[in-house]
């Protein structure tokens, strides 16, 4: 069964789980200001290991096949096979007339041609855009996060980038706010006769994140109050048949390309994108490894060779072409989460590949990273409620594992986790919870040890700081074995001693029963006066308790006979001797008279701290405890020392203790009767035995009839068995026996004047209990 921790933890535990909820949702509100992104660089470069592991296992992007991607790819050999130290137009119109032969889907320069060349050079490469006709040419956009007017210019391709590329997607707004795309400042175009002859372009602009790994793109610049597409989704949308005016697109959350019966799509392509319209890119693989690739010299000289060319349309026709420049010193090079100085070109051609597979990957939207949080926030509280921090400690190690298994699942599921956030925040909330239950912890070790220190032994008292689940300071009911004593005659010895010698007496004699209490593992609660009250089986259960508090109030009375020798040899030893003002002093202070009664009982109890707010003690409760007290009254009426209950006799180990039943009575303010024993010693053979229980209703004696003493109980347990059947002249024949063997007993006498009131003519009656009412305390 699983045990809370007291009140006041329970309540710091919530105040620290509202107050982390209010600092998350703050958190996260202002994490999403302006950024519109809750990932943090430290989320993505965690994921780059996940994306490598990912491609390693194939679980990740697939390439396309119909169409495939190819690179065609310009190299140190291609510069060498065209003899020349610069990249001539002529040649690259020497490319584009052998692409018209291979019935190619679309040819994409990643290279943009701005100034002119030679004359003849520049009408060779335009002729060729012109002859192999889909070629697209891109546009390098100047962006910023900030508004501004795009810087137009009277020309040729700025003519074609307004008249034929722009375009007005529909936007679905909640507010302006949701909308943050980077604005256009200015462009860098194609020569103008190039521009007006290629089939299309797109923004070839990649920015690559804080960290300097190119893992997004944007999608869509705003120039002006239009739109313009990256270079992929522009070729993607003339491939599909979809016009950009058909897009629409939710800032922040994706962009939707239509399937309509005018395109050429199965279904709607969907592009999760941020606030500024960027989308995660998908890589295959790294370059050389996601798709086919040719040197641009290999495919010029291979076509020569007719046959070849049989292998060069297998290759080449319906597919798309990415031109790009890799020679060294020449090509733009960068980081990827896969590779390392990788041609940018691979970006391009990765988000094509993308589009054409209707492939990409989503992140997590904040709303649930909050529910998640807030799920394991709950979780962490439940756990810190548990008594044993077992629980947080095992819920932590829980986390710590959870989190990056649903990262990678749903990694291969094409969604990203921001999985440093979000353990940073489940950490933070851990030690948040360890810190206040350390903190709560050390105050309920001081107050542990304070409570503790002055009932228990030390070694018990480290038990219980070591293991503070074995105590409920707030209060809990269980099975306890109580003990009060008191010293008989108590006021007449008092008053035959001075205050100091009072004190001194009550010191002595506590510290002697204290210490056997403790030795058996109980606890002392209070000393009230010359009465002693304690507990066994708390705070550290015990499952031997009743057995415990017996043994402990017997070596109790035989250390009190003890000390009655002691004390009287001492006042031998001093008596007659003269005090400081040579007066003779008699220091007979009657120690030798010094008898205590006992009383246990053995009930459930409600244990815990009681008292003020300021004030408390650790102490028991309930009609058990006033049941205690009571029987330790009534060793006054039957002449006894140690008494104790029926449901304590129940407890003991068989055999164990000698017993005996003494009455059946009914305690001052209660109605029901119980039965009292007396505890008179301990068996010889003195063997625990936890399973098997003492026999309430069986005595057992091996006794000595020649042993008064064994006879004298022998024959009041057979007066009393009498008593109880009704058989009143048998009952008081034996107690009368009994008498003989022990005169003066008062456990008898008693008995023999309770028959002799009893009016006999009315017996045998069914009602009659047997039981008497005791009228004191």
């Amino acid at each position: 069964m699983i045990k809370f921790r007291n009140k006041k933890q329970i309540r710091a535990i919530g105040v620290v789980s509202a107050v982390i909820l209010s600092g998350i949702l703050t958190v996260f509100y202002f994490a999403m200001n302006p950024t519109g992104n809750i990932f943090n660089i430290f989320d993505y470069k965690a994921l780059d290991i996940f994306y490598k592991l990912a491609v390693k296992r194939g679980e990740g992007p697939k390439a396309s096949f119909t169409p495939e991607i190819v690179y065609l790819n310009i190299t140190d050999e291609t510069y060498n096979f065209f003899d020349k130290n610069y990249l001539d137009r002529k040649d690259m119109a020497t490319l584009n007339n052998t692409l018209s032969h291979l019935g190619t889907e679309g040819v994409i320069y990643d290279i943009i041609f701005a100034r002119k060349s030679t004359e003849k050079s520049d009408l060779a490469f335009s002729a060729s855009i012109e002859t192999l006709g889909n070629v697209y040419l891109p546009t390098a956009l100047v962006l910023s996060e900030k508004p501004y007017r795009f810087r137009w210019k009277n020309d040729a391709a700025h003519e074609r980038l307004s008249s034929n590329y722009l375009g007005n997607p529909y936007e679905k707004l909640t507010t302006e706010n949701d909308r943050r795309p980077f604005y256009a400042v200015k462009a860098l175009m194609q020569q103008n006769e190039f521009a007006i002859k290629a089939r299309g372009s797109g923004d070839i602009n990649a920015k690559a994140d804080r960290d300097g790994i190119y893992r997004h793109i944007t999608m869509l610049a705003r120039v002006d109050d239009r739109y313009f597409p990256t270079l992929a989704l522009s070729v993607f949308l003339d491939w599909a048949g979809v016009s950009l005016n058909d897009v629409s697109v939710e800032w922040g959350e994706k962009i939707t390309i239509p399937a309509s019966k005018e395109s050429f799509l199965d279904k709607d392509v969907i592009i999760p994108i941020d606030r500024h319209g960027r989308t995660f890119i998908p890589f295959v693989q790294a370059m050389g490894k996601d798709f086919g690739y040719m040197s641009v010299h290999t495919l010029i000289s291979n076509f020569q060779d007719e046959d070849l060319r049989g292998n060069l349309l297998e290759r080449f026709e319906g597919n798309f072409v990415f031109v790009g420049d890799i020679a060294i010193g020449t090509s733009d090079l960068g980081y990827t989460p896969l590779q390392s100085d990788a041609p940018l070109v691979i970006t391009h051609a990765s988000l094509l590949n993308a589009l054409l597979t209707n492939t990409f990957y989503s992140q997590w939207p904040l709303f649930k990273i909050l529910v998640l949080i807030c799920m394991f926030m709950a979780i962490m509280a439940c756990a810190s409620i548990a008594r044993s921090s077992r629980f947080l400690y095992g819920t932590g190690i829980f986390i710590i594992i959870a989190v990056p298994v649903l990262t990678w699942i749903e990694f291969v599921s094409f969604r990203l986790f921001p999985v440093v956030t979000v353990s940073s925040v489940l950490m933070l909330i851990f030690f948040a919870f360890i810190a206040t239950l350390e903190t709560s912890g050390s105050k309920e070790r001081a107050f542990i040890r304070n409570t503790f220190a002055r009932y228990l032994p030390e070694t018990v008292v480290n038990t219980l700081l070591a293991h503070p689940d074995m105590v409920t300071l707030g209060g809990e009911e269980r099975i306890v074995t109580v003990l009060f004593s008191d010293i008989a005659n108590f006021t007449t010895i008092a008053e035959s001693l001075s205050p100091k010698e009072l004190v001194t007496l009550l010191n002595e004699y506590f510290t002697e029963m204290a210490d056997i209490i403790m030795h058996n593992g109980g606890i002392i609660d209070k000393f009230q006066g010359d009465s002693i009250m304690a507990e066994f089986g708390m705070p550290i259960p015990l499952d031997d308790h009743a057995d415990r508090a017996v043994t402990a109030a017997l070596q109790m009375l035989d250390r009190l006979s003890e000390l009655r020798n002691i004390w009287k040899n001492r006042d031998s030893d001093i008596s007659g001797t003269q005090d400081i003002s040579g007066q003779t002093k008699n220091y007979r202070y009657g120690y030798y008279e010094l008898h205590c009664r006992i009383g246990i009982n053995t009930n459930n109890m409600i244990a815990g701290n009681m008292g003020s707010k300021n004030v408390l003690d650790y102490t028991v409760i309930g009609d058990a405890v006033n049941l205690a007290s009571r029987l330790e009254g009534a060793n006054k009426l039957y002449g006894t020392s140690l008494i104790i209950s029926r449901f304590t006799l129940n407890s003991l180990s068989q055999g164990r203790f000698k017993t005996r039943i003494l009455d059946y009575v009914k305690v001052k303010g209660k109605n029901k009767p119980v039965r009292i024993y007396e505890v008179y010693g301990e068996t010889e053979n003195n063997k625990k035995n936890g399973q098997n229980k003492q026999d309430i209703e069986q005595v057992n004696y091996n006794f000595d009839k020649n042993n008064h003493s064994d006879m004298y109980y022998v024959l009041y347990h057979q007066g009393f068995q009498a008593y109880m059947a009704q058989e009143f002249t048998k009952a008081s024949n034996l107690f009368n026996d009994a008498l003989t063997l022990r005169p003066g007993d008062l456990s008898s006498v008693r008995m023999l004047e309770r028959i002799d009131k009893i009016d006999k003519s009315r017996h045998p009656d069914s009602n009659w209990d047997g039981s008497v009412s005791l009228t004191t305390k």
